[in-house]
């Protein structure tokens, strides 16, 4: 019979032992690392929106400036929604903590 930690719940007809430590340990370091690349692909939105909003401020048209303009609204609207801590302003569009 396999070896059980206390408190540990088996399935009927499963004599597989529960998740040992070793493997609660990978999978907090999985989070950790899933956590990690959520916030740079985050930051990588922030900075595409910027970008946007400085390439507008060059000599582009009304149209072409509104559609960055907009598109760099939308960047930041799903940085707030996957975070929660930021807001965006109506007039910009830009995120403040």
């Amino acid at each position: 019979m396999a070896n059980l930690s206390p408190g540990c719940i088996v399935s009927l007809g499963s004599l597989e032992p529960c998740m040992n430590e070793k493997t609660e340990q990978d999978l907090r370091h999985a989070l950790g690392n899933a956590r990690a690349e959520t916030e740079a692909l985050k930051s990588m939105l922030g900075k595409a929106a910027d970008s946007l909003e400085d390439i507008v401020e060059a000599n582009c048209s009304t149209e072409e400036q509104e559609k960055a303009i907009a598109t760099a609204r939308r960047l930041r609207r799903v940085i707030e929604r996957t975070s929660g801590s930021g807001k965006v302003s109506a007039s910009s569009g830009s995120v403040s903590s």
